[in-house]
């Protein structure tokens, strides 16, 4: 079994600076994060302040065998509603059975899952005080309304900074799945002959993503005139000598996400896609020798882009240069590499690095890798080649 994927001290460091005794989380990512249960759904995640090592998940007694994906060892499950199961008899059952079988058993019936949260916070004597949720206070006016005396801090954005620093476990996981997306890309590419479609390319990647025991978080893999239509799968482009193909990909494995680059050049590359190229790496060298502890988001994003256009591309403009990156269906994580985010890069963070170009009736090159900010700089979590290459 796993250990806790958050660290105690730094969310009671965060909860005494906010004033809050307890938090629920109502959506997927976060009660992902506080318990490691990854199906969302009608469940919440309950952690109170006082006991920070033992986080506790109400969920049905429809979805309980999910609580088996990543099992915490600390985690305290409380199941809700009837769901038919029949246990044999005469068979020894082994430890998760056992745990579905007690689950099954002590499924509280007569009890909604907001009962059962507020059971919880008088438990912990929370029948009054402040109470952070990552929704609104609408979101959880049936717990308003048993805990009339609690009062509810809608703060979405304190489980987004709590997310923003990452354990070994979570950055393990992102490694991995970064690792796995390299492999589907060079795998997708390699497949390229000329009359190749977008959708066999994308297919042939996903289909190694699968096979590694992950799963497809985004397929895009482009070819031609159709890599600067943004993140769009176009079935209709093929590989013809000289095409671009650009993959802007991700996975998800063990709940967590990865997000990487790579373009190469079917045969023959041209003299346009050599100068912008050339100049997009020079951005993201810049971009790799800034990143450190203590630069601002901003300070990131102004020297990259000043660094594209002296390499070549004048008029080169972008509204960020990568972003924080973590738990799958969570989207981008904080902090944005973009021109008005001042948070500065902390050790534990893991990012995106990214200095894309795209040209509607021409198309689209990109370089991106995954990092995690370390003490003195930082770590790659991704290692493929980043030059473009050209497909024989």
């Amino acid at each position: 079994m796993k250990s806790l994927f958050y660290s105690p001290e730094r969310v009671a460091q965060a909860m005494d600076d906010a004033g809050i005794q307890a938090l629920i989380a109502i959506t997927a990512p976060n009660i992902q994060y506080l318990t490691g249960y990854r199906r969302g759904g009608d469940s919440i995640a309950v952690l109170c302040r006082e006991d920070l090592s033992h986080p506790d998940l109400i969920v049905s007694s429809t979805n309980m065998d999910y609580c088996l994906e990543d099992p915490c060892e600390s985690l305290g499950i409380h199941t809700f509603g009837f769901y038919a199961r029949n246990f044999a008899e005469g068979v020894v059952l082994d430890q998760s059975e056992q745990l579905i079988q007690r689950l099954h058993y002590d499924s509280e019936t007569t009890k909604s899952r907001w009962e059962l949260a507020a059971d919880l916070l008088q438990t912990s004597q929370l029948s009054s005080g402040w109470v952070g949720v990552d929704g609104t206070a609408d979101a959880v006016a049936p717990l308003i309304k048993l805990l009339p005396n609690v009062h509810v801090n809608s703060t979405p954005d304190f489980f987004r900074h709590l997310r923003m620093i990452k354990t070994g476990e979570e950055v393990q996981r992102l490694g991995e799945a970064a690792r796995i997306t390299e492999h589907a890309i060079l795998a997708s590419a390699q497949s390229a002959v000329l009359g190749t479609t977008q959708r066999q390319l994308a297919r042939i990647y996903s289909l190694t993503i699968i096979a590694a025991n992950a799963s497809v978080r985004s397929d895009n893999a482009s070819i031609g005139r159709g890599s600067a239509l943004g993140n769009l799968n176009s079935p209709r482009d093929v590989v013809e000598v000289g095409s671009i193909l650009r993959y802007d990909v991700g996975a998800h494995y063990e709940g967590y996400a990865s997000d990487l680059a790579r373009c190469f050049v079917f045969k023959q590359i041209g003299e346009k896609e050599r100068r912008i190229y050339e100049a997009l790496l020079a951005g993201l060298e810049k971009e790799l020798e800034l990143i450190c502890p203590g630069i601002s988001a901003c300070e990131v994003f102004e020297a990259t882009v000043a660094e594209v256009r002296r390499a070549g591309m004048a008029g080169f403009e972008r509204h960020h240069v990568g972003h924080g990156i973590g738990i799958a269906g969570a989207g981008y994580e904080p902090p944005l590499l973009g021109p008005a985010d001042r948070t500065p890069l902390e050790p534990g963070m893991v990012l995106c690095v990214e200095v894309p170009y795209v040209e509607v009736g021409y198309g689209g090159l990109q370089v991106e890798d995954m990092l995690e900010i370390t003490p003195n700089g930082y770590r790659l979590l991704s290692h493929a080649d980043r030059s473009l290459r050209v497909l024989p």
